[in-house]
């Protein structure tokens, strides 16, 4: 893996160990593409906070505002109660018939039927639990508003001023070779080798919340960018300036 700290201002360690793939025998260094987890939560934070920013919608607005058929038990739900976890939907919304949890192919409207069947955890606004699907629901937000994909949305916006060039989602190699990435092991194992082009193309089990890779100094320079004041303006960004707590993880590697 990669292991980087810095303390007040000053970079501590910044440094590569162990294999990327130990089978090609190739080791890590600061260049090595992972897959990410749930980090892309903070690409789609940032989309929406920049769409309200623009004036293209209202953080307060219920979702019914942007999405059609919203059951009577979800009308209450409002974007404010997807990013902060206040919107009562579950975690996750695969099912069995799914071949995977995370890489088995659902589209926006499938995504979109099945949590909206699903039963709330609480009413909205009366509680907070993370939801990945929720974060789901804002990517879709993302691609109804913006009349873009939620990829191009991100790209455009964030990705290209930040200069993040090994960033990308499942299922595209771009131009990077085998030797770009990190193999991942264990019970998650998925393609030969087990890397994020050969998982499919992102589902929406996933978008919004995951689904992505990138190396260290592109998520830096995305958080670099989102904290400058250069696309999102001092209102807007202070989900990346506060302080704050944050943990990741991938069974995927």
């Amino acid at each position: 893996g990669l292991i980087y700290v810095k303390f007040n201002g000053e970079i501590i360690i910044k440094r590569a160990f162990g294999y990327a793939n130990k089978e090609l025998e190739i080791r890590n260094d600061i260049n090595t593409i992972f897959g990410t987890g749930s980090r892309p939560i903070d690409y789609t934070v940032a989309a929406i906070y920049l769409l309200d920013q623009k004036g293209l919608l209202n953080i307060e607005d219920n979702i019914s505002k942007y999405i059609k058929n919203v059951p009577k038990d979800k009308s209450k739900i409002t974007i404010q109660h997807l990013l902060s976890g206040q919107s009562g939907l579950p975690d996750f919304f695969d099912t069995d018939a799914d071949w995977d949890p995370d890489l088995a192919w659902v589209n926006r409207e499938t995504a979109f039927k099945r949590m909206l069947s699903q039963e709330l955890l609480f009413e909205p606004g009366t509680d907070r639990k993370h939801s990945h699907g929720a974060f789901g629901m804002l990517a879709a937000i993302v691609e109804i508003v913006s009349n873009q994909t939620y990829y191009e949305f991100i790209s455009k916006n964030f990705f290209e001023p930040a200069g993040m060039k090994r960033a990308g989602e499942y299922g595209e190699a771009k131009e990077f070779k085998i030797q770009d990435f990190a193999a991942g092991g264990g019970p998650m194992f998925v393609g030969i080798p087990n890397i994020p082009p050969n998982w499919g193309p992102t589902s929406w089990l996933v978008k919004g919340s995951g689904g992505m890779y990138s190396t260290l100094d592109d998520l830096l320079k995305f958080y670099e960018l989102v904290r400058s004041n250069k696309v999102l303006d001092t209102e807007h960004n202070q989900w990346f300036t506060n302080s704050s707590f944050n943990l990741d993880g991938s069974d995927r590697g």
